[in-house]
């Protein structure tokens, strides 16, 4: 009433100011207030009802009408605004949790926030990459965490929206009922900082690289029950598996398929894998998938080791047992490492799944919470060799504990890879039932 009669009185300067929104915390009571600044006078109003034709603004989150203004500890993003008339000034600012908006008439609006970072005004338009680097506006989210020792944003918790439609037969005017049909769910482990891309490689085999932030990802199903090697040795260069997942599984065959050569030759008990019914990596996808240099270096560990050092040791200088075993590997596919399935446990015990407890112990706490744990296989192959025996190499188990195993033996695969850095997210949620459609921009 009180904006009706300042309006009234003012029908030649109809200017709205600034509106700042501001969560407010009553004691009986938790809602919304809008400050309205007019010629220094204040008038407040809740979310609903509306009394006043002036300015009307309803909050959606995650598409769901809210009474409340979130609070920016809740982990919701700010998504956009929609009114009725559409010449409105809008701006968003995340560290103080304000939005202000210049209005020259009445209108009626939507603001929206978001627990979907691609779906945030703050990375529109922006790679996705670099979208999930922005740690200080996305720190509150409870999809992600920056806590490894370089601080990468990585996807933690039981179901977090990390599925991208991947590997696909084709990426133009893809949607979501085509995808089903021409690609693969995949998972985005994280955004990782000063990945050592190649950008050539001389006739002499020297390479040229370059750091750039890079985002990893995992295949949510196994492409086979593949050894890690052929040969009694753990070194990641030379292994069957690695040949595999470079040339054969880069190359499909006219059905799309891939069957693997040296990684059939099973020396252990468990008969050959048949990879003809699993989709090879197909022509119009490679191009998102970069060559990288792959860290090698093995687990040592005792029960008092952290998965920050598990971190430091697959980058560091001591390799498996196989001689000789270098600590570094130029390739576009590998495997994840240990310190990759652990980082993925969330909620309030994180720090104790991390930190706090034996890695190799069982832990049902942190089993539930870990959405790698949750892709259904009891062991799948990690890129670590063991530094004290040439024949074992590292898996991850069903329970959310790292082992080891002979490299001969047949276990499952997934693959993991890194994508190209002009990688962006064109739609979808992220979701198991609508994952990201991604697409490429040419640089």
């Amino acid at each position: 009433k009180e904006l009706n009669k300042i309006q009234k009185g003012n029908k030649n300067k109809i200017i709205l100011g600034v509106i700042s929104l501001l969560l407010i915390v009553a004691i009986g009571s938790s809602y919304a207030l809008y400050q309205i600044k007019y010629n220094k006078q204040i008038i407040y109003t809740t979310v609903e009802p509306f009394y006043s034709k002036d300015m009307q603004l309803a909050v959606y989150v995650d598409n769901k009408k809210q009474e409340d203004f979130p609070s920016k500890e809740e982990g919701y993003l700010y998504e956009g605004i929609e009114c009725e008339n559409e010449e409105i000034s809008a701006n968003f600012n995340s560290k103080t949790w304000e939005l202000e908006l210049k209005l020259d008439k009445p209108n009626r609006c939507n603001v929206k926030f978001t627990s979907n970072p691609f779906k945030a005004a703050i990375c529109k338009d922006t790679p996705m990459a670099e979208c999930l680097l922005k740690e200080e506006e996305l720190q509150y989210s409870k999809e992600l965490a920056y806590d490894d020792p370089d601080n990468n944003a990585r996807y933690i918790g039981a179901k977090p929206a990390n599925y991208i439609w991947f590997n696909c037969d084709d990426y133009e005017n893809l949607t979501q009922e085509t995808a089903k049909e021409t690609c693969e769910k995949w998972m985005i482990i994280g955004s990782f900082k000063n990945i050592e891309k190649v950008v050539s490689v001389s006739e002499d085999g020297i390479a040229t690289t370059e750091k750039q932030n890079l985002v990893k990802i995992v295949r949510n199903t196994m492409i086979g029950i593949i050894p890690w090697n052929n040969k009694p040795q753990n070194d990641w260069t030379n292994a069957s598996l690695q040949v595999n997942l470079n040339n054969e599984y880069l190359t499909e065959n006219d059905d799309g398929s891939w069957i693997t050569s040296e990684g059939n030759k099973n020396a252990g008990s468990t008969p050959p894998s048949k990879n003809s019914s699993y989709k090879a990596i197909t022509f119009n996808t490679l191009n998102m998938v970069e060559n990288i240099v792959w860290n090698l270096g093995a687990y040592s560990f005792t029960e008092t080791t952290t998965v920050d050092e598990l971190y430091n040791q697959d980058r560091g200088t001591v390799g498996g047992a196989s001689s000789p075993n270098s600590t570094t590997w130029r390739g576009k596919v590998a495997l994840v490492y240990g310190s990759d399935t652990l980082y993925a446990s969330g909620g309030e015990i994180r720090n104790m799944c991390l930190r706090e407890r034996n890695i190799r112990t069982t832990s049902p706490e942190c089993r539930d919470v870990n959405w790698i744990n949750l892709i259904k296989v009891l062991y799948w192959w990690l890129l670590n060799p063991n530094p004290s025996v040439a024949n074992n190499v590292m898996t991850f188990s069903g329970d959310a504990t790292i082992w080891t195993e002979g490299p001969r033996i047949a276990t499952a695969v997934h693959p993991s890879l890194y994508l190209a850095s002009n990688v962006y997210v064109a739609s979808g949620l992220g979701t198991s039932e609508e994952p990201y459609i991604i697409k490429q921009i040419s640089q």
